[in-house]
């Protein structure tokens, strides 16, 4: 009977919740309610939300559906955070491709109490006054940009900005997300155009301590077609970031003074190892490297026969040649301890520092190609013997000594010392149709006909 009696009790205890769980979610529940959004969008018309979105929320669905969708069709229910995560406030570009930040007056329309909101202000600095939650009957009237001012140069956000009135120079510059740390705040530019857009007064303004300390200049009132430029500090914090690699005992990337050397450098490494072969290391600058070089750009889209041979050989030397390479000797800079070539370092230079191969690579059309041991009293010759000699299909006069250190490709003679780490290159022998040189024979006899022909009919 106990039993009973305490399942029965406890029936009634879990009706009596579920009860309760079912009115509080019904309670919970956000009521549709309907909005109008007009004004400049992409599609404005009436849309279903609900009581627990913003004003955001309304102006992105008009903004971002289907332009072939009807507005009856996109009464959806939105999440709260549906605006948040694809509201974009930068949504106009001009014909110079300038960002310009829009979405600064809205007109919210509510009990007909006229409302001015400035959804970039929430967006950018939290204002969550200026984006409530939507009523039901709302009309929301997104005004297109009028008139605007800039911001440029050393911010976090530059571009074009919707003008409001009482704007100033610290409420931009705060919509702009402040400035970054290398910005020159002594010399800001401040320009106001004359009513012709065409002239204007330039004002160098000192915003020293922003955002931290009080300035006069903040509270500036700008008006419409300001500009301000924030120009960029060169020696803010000036340090050149160099980069060691290959055999050292300390590679990696280091911050170096603006008057550091190479030694200098080679000393932060800890110096060369013992596998490290000093004659082959070299000094380049990476973004000399990396930069574009128009002419090799022009000249590599051209075949042979549409280059002079001046071009060839200047496309032909670059393709060799590392761009951006110091001309210096990193071992008689280590071994002087800098009283020879020990140049002054430059941001983004690179130091390689090779492993001691100790050979020589013999290349191409012989018998046995790889590497041979490096012999200090050997010539060029000795090299291709022990690769096996020439094989049958090699290029006579065609074998080249291609320099590891300047990448250069000379002619061997026996008065040449190869270095280790040299490169003996045998070419292919060309091949020969027979059939092409008739051609060529045929065409050089006609064209010598012609002209003695063309001879003996006018006298010439």
């Amino acid at each position: 009977m106990k039993i009973k009696i305490a399942l029965i009790f406890l029936f009634c205890i879990s009706f009596f919740a579920y009860g309760q769980i079912r009115q509080s979610a019904q309670t919970n529940t956000p009521n549709p309610i309907s909005v109008s959004v007009t004004g400049d969008v992409q599609t404005p018309g009436i849309y279903t939300l609900n009581s627990f979105n913003r004003v955001s929320d309304a102006v992105d669905m008009a903004d971002q559906i289907n332009l072939n969708a009807s507005p009856a069709k996109m009464n959806a229910l939105p999440s709260v955070s549906a605006g948040l995560s694809q509201y974009k406030p930068s949504v106009l570009q001009d014909t110079t491709q300038t960002v310009i930040y829009g979405r600064r007056s809205i007109t919210l329309i509510r009990d007909g109490q006229k409302q001015s909101l400035d959804l970039l202000s929430f967006f950018r600095l939290g204002d969550i006054t200026q984006n409530p939650f939507l009523h039901d009957g709302d009309i929301i009237i997104v005004n297109p940009v009028r008139q605007r001012v800039t911001i440029e140069g050393d911010v976090n956000k530059p571009g074009d900005y919707e003008f409001k009135e009482g704007d100033t120079i610290g409420s931009i510059l705060d919509l702009a997300l402040g400035v970054k740390d290398d910005a020159a705040l002594k010399h800001i530019v401040f320009y106001r155009y004359a009513e012709d857009f065409v002239n204007f007064e330039q004002t160098e303004l000192d915003l020293s301590g922003y955002p931290d300390k009080p300035n006069p200049y903040l509270n500036k009132k700008l008006q419409a077609g300001d500009r301000i430029l924030i120009p960029t500090d060169t020696e803010f914090r000036k340090a050149y970031k160099v980069t060691v690699t290959g055999k050292v005992k300390l590679p990696g990337t280091y911050y170096v003074k603006p008057d550091a050397t190479l030694y200098d450098l080679m000393v932060l490494c800890g110096g060369p190892t013992q596998e490290a072969d000093l004659s082959g290391a070299f000094l380049y600058n990476r973004t000399v490297s990396e930069n574009l070089d128009p002419d090799f750009e022009r000249l590599s889209k051209y075949t042979y026969s549409q280059m002079t041979w001046l071009e060839y050989t200047y496309l032909r030397t670059k393709c060799r040649q590392l761009k951006g390479k110091y001309s210096v000797s990193v071992s008689q800079c280590l071994n002087t301890k800098g009283e020879k070539d020990n140049p002054i370092l430059r941001d983004g230079d690179a130091l390689y520092v090779p492993e001691m191969l100790n050979g020589v690579w013999v290349a191409g059309q012989v018998k046995n190609p790889g590497l041979v041991t490096y012999r200090q009293d050997w010539k060029w010759k000795d090299y291709l013997q022990a690769a096996g000699g020439y094989a049958n299909n090699r290029k006579l006069q065609g074998t080249r000594i291609i320099r590891t250190q300047s990448g250069n490709w000379i002619k061997p003679t026996n008065k040449i010392q190869i270095a280790s780490g040299d490169v003996i290159f045998v070419p292919d022998k060309e091949e020969i149709y027979a059939w092409d040189y008739v051609k060529n024979a045929i065409l050089l006899a006609s064209q010598v006909l012609t002209i003695i022909v063309a001879i003996r009919t006018f006298g010439l």
